[in-house]
């Protein structure tokens, strides 16, 4: 396991301190604890950002496709479709492997 050096300022390390006593754990899984839970919120955030944007990219296709006067086109029947013949595509490959 590595060791790291951390320089803080004294009242967060104060409140670190206070919260690890509440809690009976050490001051290093405070800091584990806390580096893991961050890194989940970036994962959340960049998932959030990636569901954003396929939204966005979902509206223009719709949008042109629209456009060319096709009226019947479901949108969510198609991204099914999609999900699910990726799906198939993934499973086959990890049959193979």
């Amino acid at each position: 396991m590595a060791k790291i050096l951390l320089s803080i300022p004294d009242e967060i390390l104060e409140k670190i301190d206070r919260y690890k006593s509440r809690k009976k754990i050490k001051r290093n899984q405070f800091f584990i604890d806390a580096v893991e839970n961050y890194f989940i919120s970036l994962w959340e955030e960049e998932y959030m950002e990636r569901k954003k944007k396929a939204v966005e990219s979902m509206k223009k296709t719709s949008e042109k496709i629209m456009a060319l006067g096709i009226k019947d086109w479901d949108p969510a029947a198609e991204i099914r479709k999609f999900r699910d013949t990726h799906a198939d595509e993934l499973l086959k490959r990890w049959k193979e492997e």
